[in-house]
């Protein structure tokens, strides 16, 4: 019979094991039997009855008690198998407690096992009731979540539909206003031709009323007509030469200005500073064609004026010789010599006269004398005043002689101004329409050529014409981060053809974790250690897009980055990394892990170049990081762009930037390591066998939803990790001694980071460890600062290790860091 019973409780105890409980208790009443059970084995141990004469009563209370007890593991029994709430176990009466104590030692002990077997198997119930209860309240708080989740993803699309609807509206609007721009410009430039052609018009009239008063004057002048056609034929001759010389330079100009087109489309780098000269050419032409006009409109007033003058002394001479005429007439046509040799006859009949007065008294002759003596002061009166006409005569005809001379002067200037307007009229009427033709054949063609092949190439013309052979890979998921990782070592070892890139595997975790984190990355180390082929390995062993760019020396501003938009040729000049960021959001690629390779990052400054990025990666919502092209809308622009001339960063886009430390290179600032995550690769000294991967394509999509699996995973934990490491004394040191304190974007990243690192394989407080040492204790911070002490650095290394104090790992790392800093105090470097 106790076999029997011994089989029930096993069949229990197997039924039990292998049955999934959610909620299990024992009553009241099953404990209490179990306690007299065991009362009942500790009062016989002390009384032994006689067996011959209780046998059979002793044999009937066993076997009453042991069919209560059968009916207690009966009934847990059934409650295992119909997952019952409760098990009730039989109540035990004080008669059949009496009768327990007669029973036999033997029977006693085994007895004693049965009901240990019974509590065993009672713990276990209850254990796995505790358990099944942490599994309801977790899948209950699984369900709260993803119902909330629901409810977000919900409302986000509805905000897109709305969105959606808004970019529709705007759209339209966009293209009312594109065509009242062009409708603007159109008259704009119709006005300007208008205003062009007004200011000739004017010249030409000007010009033909100079004409008119040069054939008047010419019609009186006749005597130096000769002359002035010699001038004028010396001065077409002098303006020939001229025009012939700047048809040459404006030949050698285009034929410059071809040769720096060429060297344009093969030194893109060098056209920037090509197109600054090319202008300051055109303003210079236009600023000496606009002095040589003003000069002209000078010269014009002073031979008007001039011309006024001659006019005048023209007029002032004819009135002396009509006064002249006038006095000839009075003297009856008689010259000048034969008014003096009258005079000179007059005197000498005056002398004798007074010879003879002198030897005459006589009164007749004092009287004629005296009338010689008035005639000849009348004479000498009117003699002296034609001297006075004469000189003026010669005086005025002197004049005149000069004013033919400037006349003739002017004359020649003004054919000479005369001529080179009309060349230089038809030159620029040339350049109006050549710059017209130009204009209108620019406004034609599509600003953005690459981008815009983009829109409409299919997933075909990749393949064909940009060679996309990543295109053709077959697509899957990525599967779980801890196998993901493994398997990204071994296919990066084989990414490259010719060589075989030995990565450690906390690298490759190390690297998975930091794009769950931010989307910009920095690799520094030594030269050699596989910065710039990490990242290439990566794009290709995950079937994705690697836009490798070489940072110049000299960047200043976005333009060298993205590329500039040059207004007269109505052309955006596109960069590589333009290019990367818009291939990254087509249909074909936006799926897919692009990256943007900065090669040598630091030799030029960062936080000049990159800065639009730096602060557009810090938006909180990715549709609000957008980097503009241009202050206005560009015609005919790609679709993809926002507002016509902004570009946005895609979410699917991780920026890589390699950096050396040396004398040709920049220090990156706070912010730059702030944002990013950092990697310092060691030298590769240990290889692996690398296990053979077929070629293909992972989703981004699906790598997105690993990374966000696993921080929900691993939240609380990584939550407590934090929590005891800003509560603990490394807190209090880094605030007082050297003035940090945690960040909200640390505590953010960390978040992301972490959790990432551990489903990936690696432990939490290795992940800790790296982004202490990267970011809290780098040099500049904390070591290789010139203020901080031995002591300092003690303090830190005792509070790390108080930290660590509980973990599993030590943090090697930030104490690399610390004890090769204060090794360097040590010597006094």
């Amino acid at each position: 019979m106790l076999a029997t019973k011994k089989l029930g409780i096993q069949v229990a105890k197997e039924s039990i094991e292998k049955k999934p409980w959610n909620t299990l208790t024992l009553s009241s009443n099953g404990f209490k039997f179990l306690r007299a059970g065991i009362e009942m084995a500790k009062h016989n141990k002390g009384n032994k009855a006689p067996v011959a004469q209780n046998a059979n009563t002793a044999q009937s209370a066993v076997a009453s008690a042991w069919q209560k007890a059968t009916a207690g593991i009966g009934s847990l029994a059934s409650l295992v198998q119909g997952d019952a709430s409760a098990v009730a176990l039989p109540d035990l009466e004080k008669d059949q407690v009496s009768e327990l104590d007669k029973v036999e030692p033997e029977k006693k002990l085994e007895l004693e096992r049965l009901l240990a077997d019974i509590s065993d198997v009672a713990k276990r119930v209850r254990d796995l009731h505790e358990d099944a209860q942490k599994r309801t309240e977790d899948l209950a708080r699984k369900e709260e979540a993803f119902s909330r989740r629901s409810d977000e993803n919900k409302k986000r699309t509805e905000e897109i539909h709305k969105l959606d609807e808004e970019l529709k509206q705007r759209q339209v609007e966009i293209k009312k206003s594109e065509s009242s721009l062009a409708d603007k410009e159109r008259e704009l430039e119709k006005r300007e031709l208008d205003a062009r052609s007004g200011f000739a018009a004017q010249n030409v009239a000007a010009l033909s009323e100079l004409k008119k008063e040069i054939v008047e004057l010419e019609s009186k002048k006749t005597e130096i007509q000769l002359g002035i056609l010699q001038a004028e034929q010396k001065a077409l001759d002098d303006e020939s030469a001229r025009a012939l010389a700047l048809m040459e330079r404006e030949a050698e100009i285009a034929n410059k200005e071809r040769g720096l087109q060429q060297q344009q489309r093969r030194l893109d780098a060098e056209w920037k500073e090509l197109e600054r000269e090319r202008a300051q050419i055109r303003e210079d032409a236009l600023r000496e064609a606009e002095q040589e006009i003003a000069g002209w409109k000078t010269a014009h007033q002073r031979a008007r004026d001039s011309r006024q003058k001659v006019y005048d002394e023209l007029e002032s001479t004819r009135q002396e010789i009509e006064q002249f005429r006038e006095l000839s007439e009075v003297l009856a046509g008689r010259s000048a010599r034969e008014i003096l040799d009258e005079l000179a006859a007059h005197k000498r009949r005056v002398t004798q006269l007074e010879n003879q007065l002198a030897s005459s008294e006589d009164d007749q002759l004092r009287a004629e004398n005296e009338a010689l003596r008035k005639l000849r002061d009348e004479q000498k009166a009117q003699l002296d005043e034609v001297h006075l006409d004469l000189a003026d005569a010669k005086a005025q005809l002197h004049r005149l002689r000069l004013g033919v001379s400037d006349k003739e002067n002017l004359e020649r200037e003004k054919r000479a101004l005369e001529k080179n307007n009309q060349i230089l009229s038809a030159r620029l009427n040339d350049l109006g329409k050549t710059v017209d033709d130009l204009t209108q054949s620019q406004q034609s063609e599509k600003p953005f050529p690459q981008m815009a092949w983009m829109d409409s190439a299919s997933t075909a013309d990749w393949i064909k014409d940009r060679k996309a052979k990543e295109l053709s890979l077959p697509e899957q998921d990525v599967p779980d981060l801890k196998k993901f990782s493994v398997e990204l070592q071994h296919r990066i070892a084989q990414a490259e053809e010719g060589a075989t890139l030995h990565f450690r595997l906390e690298d490759i975790q190390l690297l998975i974790a930091g794009l769950a984190m931010s989307q910009l990355h920095i690799f520094q180390g030594i030269s050699g250690t596989g910065k710039t082929s990490l990242a290439k390995a990566f794009a290709k062993a995950v079937g994705g897009h690697c836009t490798d760019i070489a940072v110049q020396a000299g960047w200043r501003d976005r333009d060298d980055l993205l590329g500039h938009y040059n207004a007269f040729e109505k052309r955006f000049y596109e960069r590589d990394c333009l290019q990367g960021l818009y291939r990254a959001q087509t249909a074909a690629y936006k799926d897919r892990c692009n990256i943007i390779l900065l090669d040598e990052m630091n030799l030029s400054r960062p936080e000049q170049y990159f800065a639009e990025f730096l602060s557009a990666l810090e938006k909180n919502d990715p549709r609000d990081r957008l980097i503009s092209l241009s202050e206005s809308q560009l015609p005919n622009a790609p679709a993809l762009l926002v507002e016509g001339r902004r570009i946005r960063v895609p979410h699917n886009v991780w920026f890589v930037g390699t950096a050396n430390h040396d004398e040709t290179t920049n220090e990156f600032a706070d912010k730059t390591y702030d944002r990013a995550h950092v990697m310092t690769l060691p030298r590769h000294e240990a290889g692996f066998k690398v296990e053979p991967k077929p070629k293909a394509s992972f989703s981004y999509g699906s790598l997105i939803e690993r990374f966000d699996a696993a921080v929900t995973q691993n939240a609380d934990e990584v939550s407590e990790l934090l929590a005891e490491l800003t509560t603990g004394p490394l807190t209090s040191i880094l605030q007082d001694r050297f003035d940090l304190g945690w960040g909200n974007r640390l505590e953010r990243q960390a978040m992301r980071f972490v959790p990432v690192y551990m489903a990936a394989g690696g432990r939490k407080e290795d992940a800790l460890d790296h982004l202490l040492a990267s970011r809290v204790f780098r040099r500049g911070k904390v070591t290789g600062r010139y203020d901080a002490t031995i002591d300092d650095l003690n303090a830190i290394e005792q509070a790390l290790t108080t930290v660590w104090k509980g973990w599993k790992s030590e943090p090697r790392r930030s104490m690399a860091l610390l004890a090769e800093d204060r090794r360097r105090k040590e010597r006094g470097a």
